[in-house]
């Protein structure tokens, strides 16, 4: 079992004792697992939760999936228990779960509307003397305002650590960057590879190596051997991909990874308009069609709904009801299509780019989906980009994750700034995911920050 889940895994215990946790809705719909990560702690489920899973158990995105997953385990918990878990049912971990009463009868204030479902859940905590965990901010406000211990949860969640950007500089001496710029590649020891401090250097770390003022170069670390040793290879700076150049050395980075068929996963972080989506695309274009390196393109983007515009409920097929969710995907495609890099003949109408992007699906080339229709699938030799994968639990993630098979590359590109799914914080999904796989040789990240859209976008997403 994984470490008291309301908290992170690095802090110390609140305490020794056993203590008592009320988990609201969106515990469970962040993470259907939750039950299973208190350890030796007792938790509970106030009735109104399993009503709100299922309401919600219908949707076709991965809350629904989340709510039906989560309604599963409880109805396996219910049956193991033989008392419909209205006595405390014992967990491996040793602590124990069970369903309580909603409690309307426990005194509110007047202002607060005791059948309303987060009130209902509220009651139950203050009538049981225990701490409520919930992502929901409003109701860990209204909860420290009532006299009740609130607590979010952190289970599905890792912080990111200020210098995981992916990307180190260091002073080394000036043997190692004559060695790199001769030879491609250059042996680094980690205790004299900054000489101002020691550095720990982990597998696709991208490192701008400087020696004074007139001496540079850019690196990647292929390896790190036992002894800290680190072995470098070079990183050109203008390499291309499907005809486009780097804008600056962070792009530089994100090519040299996207272009790598030894790094099978590759994350791209960074604010609106830096150029995550349409570099994962580039590359994905370069190896497929140039290439031939992977047999397909393939563009996942998660289907965060707005107010009731779910996809269940909007018109015509299924590429009809995507077309929203995509239209990002075909500005990227359409800029990167519209210049004929094999011709050199200059831009091309729109008609001709959308009968292009229409043949490459035609040809099999190229598929657009949402994230949910992936589950259950076997991916092999095709370039994977997930497009808004800060929206995206990390439960999710580990299933795009999983899917992946021989030969194949994913790519996820986010915003930790732009999370618009309800049920994650800025410091869950695709953040824990840059933390759990940093120092894999199959894993490597930059983080974008220079805006390449426009000098208007690039000033909106740094005041706003």
């Amino acid at each position: 079992m994984t470490s008291t889940a309301s908290t992170p895994a690095t802090s110390p215990p609140v305490s020794d004792q056993q203590r008592t946790y009320v988990l609201d809705t969106c515990v469970l719909l962040a993470d259907p697992n939750a039950l299973f990560r208190f350890e030796e702690h007792d938790v509970v489920l106030p009735l109104v939760v399993i009503e709100e899973l299922d309401r919600k158990k219908t949707a076709l995105d991965d809350v629904g999936r989340n709510a039906r997953m989560a309604l599963r385990q409880i109805e396996q918990l219910r049956v193991s228990s033989g008392a419909g878990l209205r006595d405390a049912l014992p967990l491996p971990s040793g602590g124990s779960v069970r369903i309580e009463a909603n409690h309307v009868d426990t005194a509110l204030p007047s202002y607060l509307d005791r059948t309303q479902a987060d009130h209902r859940i509220l009651c139950v905590a203050m009538a049981i003397g225990a701490t409520l965990v919930t992502k929901d901010a409003a109701l860990r406000i209204k909860g420290s305002q009532l006299g009740v211990v609130v607590e979010d949860y952190r289970g599905d969640t890792v912080r990111v650590e200020e210098h995981s950007t992916g990307i180190v500089e260091l002073e080394v001496d000036p043997g190692v960057l004559d060695g790199l710029h001769r030879d491609g590649k250059a042996q680094l020891d980690a205790e004299l590879a900054d000489l101002s401090a020691v550095v720990e250097l982990w597998p696709n770390a991208c490192l701008v190596l400087r020696a004074g003022r007139s001496c540079s170069g850019l690196a990647r670390v292929t390896e790190v051997a036992p002894d800290g040793t680190a072995t470098l290879h070079r990183v050109h700076g203008h390499r291309p991909a499907f005809g486009m150049a780097p804008r600056d050395v962070r792009q530089t980075f994100a090519i040299d990874l996207l272009l790598d068929p030894e790094v099978p996963c590759v994350s791209l972080m960074g604010m609106a308009g830096t150029g995550k989506t349409f570099l994962a695309l580039a590359a994905g274009l370069e190896q497929v069609i140039e290439a031939t390196a992977y047999r397909r393109l393939s563009v996942y983007r998660p289907l965060i709904a707005v107010g009731k515009q779910e996809i269940g409920y909007l018109p015509g097929d299924l590429d009809e009801k995507l077309a929203p969710w995509m239209a990002a995907v075909h500005d990227n495609l359409y800029a990167l299509l519209r210049t004929d890099t094999a011709g050199g003949r200059g831009p091309r109408e729109h008609r001709q780019v959308q009968g292009t992007i229409e043949s490459l699906v035609d040809r099999g080339q190229l598929e657009l989906a949402a994230i949910t229709y992936l589950r259950g699938r076997s991916i092999t030799d095709e370039f994977v980009v997930v497009d808004e994968a800060q929206n995206i639990e990390l439960s999710a993630l580990k299933v795009v994750l999983t899917r992946m098979a021989t030969g194949s590359k994913v790519v996820f590109c986010g915003d930790l700034g732009q999370v618009d799914n309800p049920y994650i914080s800025p410091y869950g999904g695709m953040a824990a995911l840059i933390e759990k796989m940093k120092g894999s040789p199959l894993f490597g990240h930059v983080t974008l920050t220079k805006g390449v859209r426009s000098p208007l976008a690039e000033h909106a997403a740094t005041i706003f």
